[in-house]
């Protein structure tokens, strides 16, 4: 792989995390209401939070 084609996966890459940002910014501010599965998701994080048995790996 060249520096080239590196430098162009980055930048795919960065355009998708930054699509994914976006996504969830509306999501927690409410312009976009989440859908079932997310609710589900979200609830379990936050039972899972209260038992203490939540594990977060930092990135």
């Amino acid at each position: 792989m060249t520096m080239a084609e590196a430098i162009r996966e980055m930048n795919d890459i960065l355009f998708l995390l930054q699509k994914i940002e976006s996504i969830i910014d509306t999501r927690l501010i409410g312009e976009v209401e989440p859908d079932e599965d997310e609710i589900s998701l979200i609830a379990e994080y936050q039972d899972r939070k209260k038992k203490g048995t939540l594990r977060l790996h930092e990135i």
